[in-house]
């Protein structure tokens, strides 16, 4: 038509410019809007105005938005109530509500009579930028001007106040929503839930469906991902896969929102069959998964060991066409180092490359440490040397994966002079780095080495931690120095350092590797009364050490001690006396749980439950205060005792147990003896002489 030199006419140029403003196409829009008013001194009509006014204020471009609005406004019928309220949710996209405010103020009345949608615009952008109260107050100025509010109107108060967290206000505005007639959407029920589901509140989530529906308003696809969500944030993905189950049942065809966390959420509760067949059904619903989904299936897949049907989720997410990101790779590296599958760990890690995804730190880190773990230094080496090269500089992690190798393999050398080149790339060295060394020293007797490197740790201002003091601890204990093993328990008490079961195990070693018997006894009764359990290690300990110092000639009143030589005395099996005595010792200290863990370890190492075990059981039931429930803790054939030498020990026991819980064991034990006299049958028996 141009060639022709024929103008468009101005209706047909007003279409063109509405479809290019729907389209997005706003350049085009703009030029067909001027070559309306240069031919025909006029705007196009005002609706396709409007829609040049809200693509404008979409796109952010507020100055042409505002020049085209004004010359709308210079024209006769040029601007209606729309244009307006595109104008005033342009201001308040801007975050300026007082502008639109007085937008509407300026143009009441003038071809402009503003109603309730004018308010819900202004409403929502005091919310949206968290001016909570003006936008309530604006909302109580719209009522007294006699605008009725809508469910729109109450659905931002809520939406807002829910984002707020004041579900207070929700509720009250919730109510009375409902006893001025109108009626709540879906959309209203859906952010209460949304807000209940954030806070943890699942269940009450679950009552307002129940509630929605009773109010005939039903459930709509995001009532239903929302609650699928909620559940399994709170690890209770098979009640949120009912919820799926319902919106299918509903005619409702789920998305990547209704599958993604339920798969996270099987996957995270280890039930990866389940999260599997999830994926099949979400792939055969034509749903493409998204990284976020492969990415909770992969994990969860490598945590159960389950390496190869990880990499096979891998593939297809290659086939379905979704990119994978260095962070899955970390997970399938991370799962075959620890497979020992190193060569095919090294194999994607050329893959990542080949494909220009840049592996990070974590990657690298993953694989030196699993040729580490694996005994391959040399390939740890090399990597190491490939990262080096390409510039790629590692933080304090990597770092400690290779001096831990170097020190691991006896090349303390090395492992300073990597320590030394850390801190010339711009690392500083943590508490892991300095105890790696200090170990390192250890392990070779080098006790000068260990404390030049403690000697910088403090000095760098890096605290030793349990850890590190533990590592000295052991080589103090190794050279049978009891001295500094013990200045360095002080130590870490005086650095409120918490001892934990290995501290406590070195001490018990070391002193009986000393033949000092009491000391060691001294310091594993210490451990109890700190709450801190022993594990194998101790028990070995304290078992070869008791065994090997035969005979002790004085106990200084030790618990564990006393009964040992008591029944050393009284001719019991050695090791049945160790264990009897390791028994009582952990029912004294409110550890029947570790005891009861103890007695069934032991008892497929020529071991029997005696009469001294079923005593030393009562007792640690009756110092948790559960004498009442006894029989459902100590097993019946714990009941067949022998009256002398239960009686006979039970004064030994009641030297360590105060008074209270002495006489719920003989109340106990008086029971036992009445049944057995009323049953005539004799429920005692000796044992273990």
């Amino acid at each position: 038509m141009r060639e022709a030199n024929m103008v468009p006419t101005r209706n047909a140029l007003s279409v063109l410019l509405a479809r290019f403003s729907d389209s997005g196409m706003a350049k085009k829009a703009m030029e067909v809007y001027d070559l309306i008013r240069e031919n025909y001194d006029a705007l196009p009509h005002v609706v396709d105005c409007n829609s040049l006014l809200k693509l404008l204020v979409k796109r952010g471009s507020w100055d042409v938005a505002s020049k085209v609005y004004d010359e709308m406004l210079k024209r006769e019928g040029g601007a209606d109530n729309h244009s307006t309220c595109i104008m005033v949710n342009g201001f308040c996209i801007q975050g300026k509500m007082e502008d639109a405010k007085k937008l509407i103020e300026d143009r009441w009345g003038v071809g402009c009579i503003p109603n309730v949608v004018f308010y819900n615009v202004l409403i929502e952008g005091y919310f949206r930028h968290e001016k909570f109260q003006k936008g309530y107050d604006l909302f109580r100025e719209m009522e007294k001007k006699g605008f009725l509010p809508t469910v729109v109107s109450y659905g931002i108060l809520i939406n807002g106040f829910c984002k707020k967290g004041d579900f207070d206000k929700v509720v009250k505005i919730f109510y009375e929503m409902k006893s001025k007639g109108v009626a709540p959407n879906v959309q209203v029920f859906n952010n209460i839930m949304d807000f209940l589901c954030k806070q943890r509140s699942v269940r009450c989530a679950k009552s307002v469906l129940k509630q929605m529906m009773e109010n005939n308003c039903q459930p709509d696809l995001i009532t239903f991902n929302t609650l699928i969500s909620g559940f399994c944030r709170e690890r209770m993905a098979k009640e949120a896969e009912m919820f799926l189950r319902e919106a299918i049942r509903r005619g409702f065809s789920p998305n990547e929102k209704s599958y993604t966390p339920l798969i996270h959420g099987f996957s995270i509760a280890g039930e990866v069959v389940k999260a599997t067949d999830l994926l099949a059904e979400m792939l055969e619903r034509g749903i493409r998964p998204d990284l976020v989904t492969f990415g909770a299936l992969i994990h969860s897949l490598v945590v159960v060991g389950k390496v190869k049907e990880a990499l096979a989720v891998k593939e297809k997410m290659v086939v379905i066409g979704v990119a994978l990101d260095c962070q899955i790779y970390n997970f399938l590296i991370g799962g075959l180092c620890k497979k020992g599958m190193l060569s095919s760990a090294k194999k994607l890690l050329g893959e990542m490359l080949s494909q220009n995804i840049l592996p990070d730190e974590f990657v690298y880190t993953t694989l030196i440490d699993g040729f580490i773990r694996n005994d391959n230094f040399e390939e740890a080496k090399k990597v190491f040397q490939f990262m080096e090269e390409k510039g790629i500089r590692g933080r304090i992690v990597l770092y400690n994966a290779i001096i831990k190798g170097y020190c691991k393999n006896g090349l303390m050398k090395e492992a300073v002079a990597c320590y030394n080149g850390l801190r010339n790339n711009g690392c500083n060295p943590d508490e892991v780095t300095f105890t790696t060394l200090i170990s390192g020293f250890s392990k070779q007797g080098n006790l000068k080495g260990a404390l030049c490197v403690l000697g910088r740790m403090i000095k760098g201002q890096c605290k030793p931690n349990v850890i590190t003091c533990s590592v000295l601890m052991v080589m103090y204990c190794n050279r049978g120095d009891t001295e500094k093993t013990e200045f360095m328990y002080n130590y870490m008490k005086l650095s409120n350092l918490s001892p934990n079961v290995v501290t406590y195990t070195i001490l018990v070693r070391c002193f009986f590797k000393t033949y000092n018997v009491i000391k060691a006894a001294e310091w594993f009764e210490t451990m109890l009364s700190n709450k801190c359990a022993p594990n194998d290690a101790t028990f070995h300990s304290l078992i070869n050490g008791l065994l090997k110092c035969l005979p002790i000639e004085n106990h200084a009143g030790i618990g564990i001690l006393d009964l040992y030589m008591q029944m050393v005395a009284d001719r019991w099996d050695h090791r049945a006396a160790v264990y009897n005595s390791i028994i009582f010792t952990l029912c004294r200290y409110n550890m029947l749980r570790n005891a009861l863990e103890f007695k069934d370890h032991i008892a497929g190492k020529m071991f029997s439950a005696d009469c001294v075990t079923f005593l030393s059981l009562l007792y640690g039931v009756c110092v948790e205060g559960r004498s009442k429930e006894w029989m459902d803790l100590i097993e019946p054939e714990f009941i067949k005792v022998e009256t002398q030498i239960v009686c006979k020990y039970k004064m030994i026991f009641d030297r360590y147990i105060c008074e209270s819980v002495s006489s719920e064991v003989s109340s106990v034990l008086e029971n036992l003896l009445e049944e057995s006299m009323g049953s005539c049958k004799p429920i005692y028996q000796v044992g273990g002489l």
